[in-house]
């Protein structure tokens, strides 16, 4: 007697969509602590620490929680690449400028730095950042 036999379709493993998972998890924390929104651009991928796999990186801007386009504050969460999951690693640390981030090439991060003034899109110049011994530093 043949028993029939089910089997279960495994999706495969996607850096982008568990960095987003883990980071909307968390981010009512950063809302509440800030009292803010916070409003997530996609992840930014590729190798940042060296090992060959693909590592994310998601940034953020908070408005006020009543509203309006003025950004109170900024952020970029660091998720690396474990092989079976994303694990949140740190965050960028506080700049004097704006910025947003566009790439990931050879382990360079890149961003944009644009204008910290409304309507916010006067881009300045690109910045170029690296991620040593734990820690986010720019380059030049």
């Amino acid at each position: 007697m043949a028993m029939p036999v089910m089997v279960l379709a495994q999706q495969k493993f996607s850096p982008k969509d568990e960095s987003l998972k883990l980071f909307n998890k968390y981010k009512p924390v950063i809302e509440k602590r800030h009292e803010a929104i916070v409003d997530p651009s996609g992840p930014v991928s590729g190798d940042i620490n060296g090992d060959g796999k693909e590592d994310c990186i998601i940034s953020f801007i908070m408005y006020p929680q009543d509203g309006g386009n003025l950004h109170i504050g900024s952020g970029s969460a660091i998720y690396l690449n474990t092989g079976t999951g994303m694990k949140v690693v740190g965050a960028f640390p506080e700049f004097k400028f704006c910025y947003y981030l566009d790439h990931i090439r050879d382990q360079i991060i890149f961003g944009k730095e644009y204008e910290c003034a409304p309507p916010y899109n006067k881009f300045i110049q690109t910045r170029k950042f690296k991620y040593v011994n734990g820690k986010i530093m720019e380059i030049h």
